[in-house]
């Protein structure tokens, strides 16, 4: 019987080509492995939570032969680009009615398959990446069910493959060594995951307190023609960088936020900016994988950033 195994994850890099690489889509949905064997079909994810309850029309790979393991990423199609505001809110539902509830007929799932980690009950962990991706192209194409796809890719061409990717709106690219074994729960260097990163200006509107001053700055931005809460940055904030910015911060604070915000922190004057890099906007108005990146000299290098004192967004 096959026990549920954490995924293998991957690092990051820039976009790059090399003829011992595949490239293939980063699919924006939630990461799955699926088995099937003796004791029936599982479908679990990173916490190795069951996840066959919130998506039953995953049941056809139940028809999988008995000793068989995939890895995948579960998507909500829409137009060719995955619709994760929309799976999100699904998966989140866990109660037997959610799938009724969610329209499950009107808008099935896809399963997009990129490796077999099992073939008969034999671990397939040490076999090279080509290899494990050959089995799993062969079981997806024997299982015939559309809601179970293939993830193809490309070897070699990756900077043209992210290019493409980017294009059509997807989130980003995975670059995998094809001689690469499989370790789940780790991550290695051997599978990259390259993303479309940018930089944005931003401004400080407070912070979140911590043992060396703080550990998290709320910062705002522009979006859309619109000024306002951004998100919480934790990351790119090292110990210099943090005793840096409680100091600049020390003498800037005000008892309520200068912008409508969420979270609860320490609130400053909107007089600091910075840049910050981030994979885009969600569909809430908050940057995703946001990281600071570094303070900006003045409101002039961040357009539209300073709220004047006639602001409707100042509170008093």
């Amino acid at each position: 019987m096959i026990e549920p195994f954490l995924p293998m994850l991957a690092g990051k890099a820039e976009p790059f080509d090399s003829p011992e690489y595949l490239f293939e889509v980063k699919w924006d949905g939630v990461r799955a492995l699926a088995s099937c064997d003796e004791g029936g079909w599982r479908l679990w994810g990173r916490d190795l939570a069951d996840y066959r309850p919130r998506y039953p029309e995953l049941a056809v790979l139940a028809g999988l032969p008995a000793g068989t393991a995939l890895d995948g990423e579960i998507v909500l199609l829409g137009s060719g680009v995955p619709d994760l505001h929309g799976l999100l809110a699904r998966h989140a539902r866990t109660g037997p009615e959610a799938p009724c509830h969610l329209g499950v007929l009107h808008r099935p799932v896809t399963y997009l398959v990129f490796d077999a980690l099992y073939e008969r009950g034999r671990c397939l962990f040490g076999v090279p990446l080509q290899q494990r991706r050959e089995l799993a192209r062969e079981r997806v194409a024997r299982l015939g069910a559309n809601s179970v796809r293939f993830s193809e890719g490309v070897v070699g061409a990756g900077r043209a493959f992210f290019e493409q990717a980017v294009a059509q709106g997807q989130e980003g690219v995975l670059a995998k060594h094809l001689a690469s074994r499989y370790r789940p729960g780790r991550r290695c260097c051997c599978w990259q995951k390259v993303k479309p990163w940018s930089c944005v200006p931003a401004v400080i509107i407070g912070y979140v307190p911590g043992r060396q001053g703080l550990r998290g700055l709320l910062v705002a931005a522009q979006h859309r023609g619109v000024l306002g809460y951004a998100g919480l940055l934790r990351a790119g904030l090292s110990g210099p960088v943090r005793r840096q910015l409680t100091n600049l911060l020390a003498g800037l604070s005000r008892p309520h936020p200068a912008l409508p915000c969420p979270e609860r922190g320490v609130w400053v004057e909107p007089r600091v900016y910075c840049r910050v890099r981030s994979l885009g906007w969600t569909e809430g108005g908050r940057l995703r994988g946001a990281s600071f990146q570094g303070l900006l000299g003045s409101a002039d290098d961040a357009p539209g950033l300073a709220p004047c004192p006639a602001s409707p967004f100042l509170l008093s």
